[in-house]
C-alpha cells in the first residue's frame, strides 16, 4: 500500500507527467497512461475508504471484546476468536456483532443467529478451557 500511496504522491508533484489542456481534450500522447492514473487513484480512494471504516469499527470491536472478556474469563485473542467465529458462522461483518455484543450489554437483545452462534462460541471456548486446564 506504501508503494501505491508514494507512486501517487509522485505522480501529483512530477511536473513531467501534467499534460496540457489541448492532450487532455485530444487524447494526447499518453491517452493510456492517463486512464492508468485514474485507475490507480479510484484503488487508492477504495482504499481509504475501507480504512476509515476500520477506523470508526475499531472502538466498538475493542468494547465487545472487553466484554467478552469479562463474561467468558477469556484474553483478548480468544475474544477476538469468538467474535471472529461468530461473524463467520451467521454471514455478519466482524464490527456488527460486536456492536450486538456491545447493545446486549446495556440490555438490548441480540438477533436470534448472532445470539446462538455468540452462546455456542462462548461453549466452545470453555470446553477448551477446561480440557486444557
Amino acid at each position: 500500500m506504501r508503494r501505491r500511496t508514494l507512486a501517487a504522491l509522485r505522480l501529483a508533484t512530477d511536473p513531467g507527467a501534467r499534460r496540457t489542456k489541448t492532450e487532455e481534450a485530444s487524447g494526447g500522447p499518453d491517452g493510456g497512461a492517463r486512464s492508468g492514473d485514474e485507475a490507480v487513484v479510484e484503488q487508492l480512494r477504495a482504499e481509504n475508504a475501507q480504512l476509515r471504516q476500520a477506523l470508526d469499527s475499531r472502538p466498538v470491536i475493542d468494547q465487545a471484546r472487553g466484554i467478552l472478556m469479562a463474561h467468558a474469563s477469556c484474553t483478548a485473542e480468544q475474544a477476538w476468536d469468538i467474535l471472529r467465529q461468530t461473524s463467520q458462522r451467521t454471514n455478519t461483518k466482524v464490527y456488527e456483532v460486536a456492536g450486538e455484543v456491545v447493545a446486549s450489554a446495556t440490555g438490548a437483545v441480540a438477533s436470534g443467529p448472532v445470539r446462538a452462534q455468540l452462546q455456542a462460541a462462548v461453549e466452545r471456548h470453555r470446553a477448551a478451557r477446561r480440557k486444557s486446564g
